[in-house]
């Protein structure tokens, strides 16, 4: 009997799908923020969980190495589409958020609020209220990134250039968990899964191109630049990225993150 683990569904993660589940494993499709709630249950022994959704897993799950999901500038997928530019985009404009992440969420808050003042945040758009924006992640971000033109115009910031652009340093979205009470056997598979994908990245990498491009269609030198600046193996300034993030939301984090627009007029 082989043990569930989760594999985010999106394009990002298919050179980890490249080599196959780990010993033992079986992969069980999760968008990010799903993988969180599984792992707390136990339905899913691992994942490459949303830095965001850590402190709710804290005594649950224990890292696995320096994996995860991170970039250092453009992300091509954590993006912000807006009908004005990002830094107009405070109260009382509104915004859509997606409900897939847990931690894009909270870098467009921690972003918003740095630019404008938490005080003075958008608000997210009442039902049948058109956005000034919304915060898309995935694959149907990195294919509206690279169609945004052919329609309407939009403004498109990429949250992870953002944040380097602030603070000079990587932003990690996920990273390799595996729940405490798993199997020593489970540990040490999904341990050395991830330190063969480590020796083999660049092979895997280049094999998941092909099918990737066609999937999303989208030219394959698109696909390899988007691999190329997605980061998976994370070194110190990644984890120098994850531990200002993590201080910036105990600090100035708040709940809910966004308040929605009940009331709010939005501008045209």
């Amino acid at each position: 009997m082989t043990v569930p683990v989760a594999m985010i569904p999106y394009t990002n993660m298919a050179p980890y799908r490249q080599l196959g589940a780990p010993r033992g494993c079986r992969f069980v499709p999760l968008v990010p923020r799903a993988s969180i709630e599984a792992l707390l249950t136990g339905k899913v022994a691992a994942a490459a969980v949303p830095v965001g959704g850590l402190a709710a897993l804290e005594g649950v799950v224990e890292m696995v190495g320096r994996f995860g999901i991170a970039a250092e500038g453009e992300s091509m997928s954590v993006l912000f589409f807006s009908r004005v530019p990002f830094d107009d985009m405070r109260s009382p404009r509104t915004i859509r958020i997606t409900g897939e992440s847990a931690s894009s969420v909270r870098l467009l808050y921690l972003l918003l609020g740095q630019v404008h003042g938490f005080s003075r945040l958008p608000h997210i758009a009442a039902d049948g209220q058109v956005p000034d924006g919304e915060l898309l992640i995935g694959d149907r971000a990195l294919v509206k990134g690279q169609t945004a033109g052919d329609s309407k115009p939009l403004f498109v910031s990429d949250l992870s250039r953002q944040w380097f652009d602030l603070h000079r340093l990587p932003f990690v979205f996920a990273r390799w968990v595996v729940r405490r009470d798993a199997s020593e056997s489970i540990k040490s598979s999904i341990s050395s899964w991830l330190d063969e994908f480590k020796v083999r990245e660049p092979s895997l990498v280049e094999q998941a191109i092909p099918e990737a491009a066609a999937t999303l269609d989208l030219a394959p030198a698109i696909i390899r630049r988007y691999f190329q600046v997605i980061r998976r193996s994370l070194d110190e300034r990644d984890i120098l990225g994850q531990q200002l993030f993590f201080r910036q939301v105990e600090k100035l984090g708040q709940r809910p993150l966004f308040q929605t627009a009940t009331n709010v007029d939005a501008p045209g």
